[in-house]
């Protein structure tokens, strides 16, 4: 299953842990394709400089240390949302037919999108402990 991760996910699970955190460990604990854009990386880092300047190249690095690996981004326009600025997002994972975007993002979570499924972070965790526990 190729899995797209989005912003505000990345910035939850690296500046604040928590469910995302947690998430992430086990998508990777159960070998999931894990992705970022480049245009969800980049955003990432401009995020990271403005909203917590005296910590964003520490959790930047600490981002890389992981190892996603890194979709080049798309300029096509491959769907359409609320906020132009999602746009990319959905293109990106579009493009590259990933199976989950998962976000936090409500424009996504509210959005009639068929593929990729959206899911929430706490929502993709519920799924891969109520997995665990029928396996």
């Amino acid at each position: 299953m190729k899995i797209l991760l989005d912003t505000n996910v990345l910035i939850s699970a690296v500046v604040f842990g928590g469910k995302a955190k947690q998430m992430i460990w086990l998508l990777q604990e159960k070998n999931y394709e894990i992705y970022v854009s480049e245009y969800i990386e980049q955003e990432f880092k401009n995020k990271l400089e403005e909203k917590w300047p005296t910590v964003s190249d520490e959790a930047y690095r600490l981002y890389k240390s992981i190892g996603f690996p890194v979709l080049k981004s798309t300029n096509a326009k491959l769907g359409d949302l609320r906020d132009p600025k999602d746009v990319p997002v959905l293109s990106d994972a579009i493009q590259y037919e990933v199976d989950v975007l998962v976000t936090g993002d409500k424009d996504f979570l509210e959005a009639d999108i068929k593929r990729p499924i959206i899911l929430s972070p706490a929502m993709m965790f519920e799924y891969l402990t109520q997995r665990s526990k029928h396996q």
